[in-house]
């Protein structure tokens, strides 16, 4: 990264001009700051959103994946944003056949553990429902995707890297 260098003519204190200089060299500093962060943070939620709409849209699940994966800017930065039906049985996965309450790293607290979701028929090794046609599925459930993890993994990986390219 580049330093930044702002200077002050301390020897006159009352020297107005210097004063005036300095203040409109952090303020033009300040701009510059936020500019960056904020190229920063939209770079990392792009990267994020690809990863995780990759791992959605390659996540094995007997029903219908509509998952849709997006970036949308907030005050402080910007956030990834997973949005459908099927988003938590696709992101933490279903069934016992494929899951373990480990099976997905930091699980949050309070989500219902694998298998007992609705009427508990993931607890079975395999079970049948109704598909938009109305026809049975056999399904065994579904591994985890992990597509949010991953985002924030790939996030992880590459903020030290884009963060030099941006503030270089």
């Amino acid at each position: 990264m580049s330093k930044k260098v702002i200077k002050i003519d301390v020897t006159d204190i009352t020297a107005v001009d210097s004063i005036a200089a300095t203040i409109r060299s952090l303020k033009e500093y300040a701009t510059w700051l936020k500019n960056k962060t904020r190229e920063l943070t939209e770079r990392l939620a792009w990267l994020g959103t690809a990863e995780a709409a990759r791992r959605f849209g390659a996540a094995m699940y007997d029903g219908v994946n509509d998952v849709r994966v997006s970036a949308r800017p907030i005050p402080n930065g910007w956030e990834i944003v997973a949005e459908g039906q099927s988003v938590a049985f696709i992101e933490f996965g279903a069934g016992v056949y494929h899951n373990t309450d480990g099976s997905y790293p930091d699980r949050p607290a309070g989500l219902a553990p694998i298998g007992t979701y609705g009427q508990g028929h993931g607890s079975q090794r395999a079970w049948y429902f109704k598909d938009s046609t109305g026809e049975f599925m056999r399904t065994h459930g579904n591994p985890a995707a992990m597509g949010m993890w991953y985002a924030r993994e790939e996030v992880i990986a590459h903020i030290a890297e884009i963060a030099r390219e941006v503030f270089g």
